[in-house]
């Protein structure tokens, strides 16, 4: 009994390390984890998670000099609502390595860095996938790319603005699906959907003073079309970056950034001053102790995080949709 807790003392001190390294890896997972994820904002709990609406108006006018002030009840709305996520991973080791097969603290400790890998690669799907889901699975709550950029239904956190306030709270969605462009269209000067002119379309539309998107999200073969036209016009020195394994191009000092798990066709076009990562304050990627099972005779160990992603103002959000989906010029072949 004595050499298992001095075993799991070690395996404890070992893991809180090796969570640390899954964490930095689900941070650096994709670039707008890197950008988003580390500012995630505490809660500390409750029904659901509370972000606060930029919406409403109060009114304001000129008075004379002996007017009298006519006081107006309004009423604002201050919050969305968002579904709280429980992401959950786990480590487990047999208690016939630990006891019977006595395979000693190094061995121990390989099998628990493998593990971490594994986890490691399991939590970086998960946050990918949910963020960037189309179609919810039963619990896949948490609010996605798609759900607030690319649909159209005047919600936000649960509130239906056809019902609680006249605000538009759509994104901005250009569709292209119809047309129909090929990878021919978007990189041709003369077309009418020149990536540049879709660009410029987009942000435009999001554009008001000094408010503007930072960030693109997109396929690699859109980014490459613009890549192209910027390497044409010997543009691309000026506009390409790299930012921690992350290869960036600029339109109008906006990053865009490829993202394997953006849809085919799709570019998202994000103001992250309105969007963001919750989390509870308990449960921020929390290691639990190693402990036996109740009712089996394995040892394990948890990394937990509840929390959820969430928009302040959808209108300041957009997508393009229907954009080429592969290179039309040229074929692949994989026999």
């Amino acid at each position: 009994m004595a050499r298992t807790s001095t075993v799991l003392d070690t395996l404890q001190i070992a893991t809180m390390e090796y969570y640390q390294q899954v964490v930095r890896v689900i941070n650096e997972d994709n670039y707008i984890n890197k950008r988003l994820l580390k500012k995630s904002q505490g809660v500390g709990g409750g029904e659901f998670i509370l972000a606060p609406l930029e919406y409403g108006s109060i009114d304001v006018t000129t008075m004379g000099e002996y007017d009298q002030i006519t006081l107006q009840p309004t009423e604002l709305i201050d919050y969305a609502r968002y579904e709280w996520t429980h992401i959950n991973g786990t480590m487990s080791l047999s208690e016939k390595k630990m006891k019977v097969q006595n395979t000693g603290k190094a061995q121990l400790l390989n099998l628990v860095k493998i593990h971490s890998k594994n986890l490691a690669r399991r939590f970086k799907i998960k946050f990918s996938t949910l963020l960037f889901v189309t179609s919810h699975e039963a619990d896949d709550n948490m609010s996605s790319l798609y759900d607030i950029c690319a649909t159209y239904n005047n919600t936000i956190g649960g509130l239906d603005g056809s019902t609680v306030t006249t605000f538009d709270w759509n994104p901005a969605i250009i569709s292209l699906t119809s047309a129909s462009p090929t990878w021919a269209n978007i990189v041709d000067p003369m077309n009418a959907y020149y990536i540049e002119r879709v660009l410029r379309k987009i942000v435009g539309t999001l554009t008001l003073g000094n408010e503007k998107p930072t960030l693109i999200l997109t396929t690699q073969v859109i980014w490459d079309a613009y890549e192209q036209v910027l390497r044409d016009d010997k543009r691309f020195e000026g506009n390409y970056r790299a930012d921690g394994g992350f290869d960036i191009l600029t339109f109008r000092g906006i990053d865009i950034a490829v993202d394997d798990n953006v849809p085919d066709g799709y570019m998202y076009v994000l103001n992250e001053k309105y969007i963001g990562y919750y989390h509870h304050n308990d449960f921020r990627f929390v290691g639990s102790k190693w402990k036996r099972a109740e009712l089996h005779h394995v040892y394990y160990s948890e990394l937990n995080w509840w929390g959820g992603f969430g928009v302040s103002r959808r209108d300041k959000q957009g997508a393009v949709v229907g954009l080429p989906s592969d290179y039309d010029d040229l074929t692949l072949t994989t026999s």
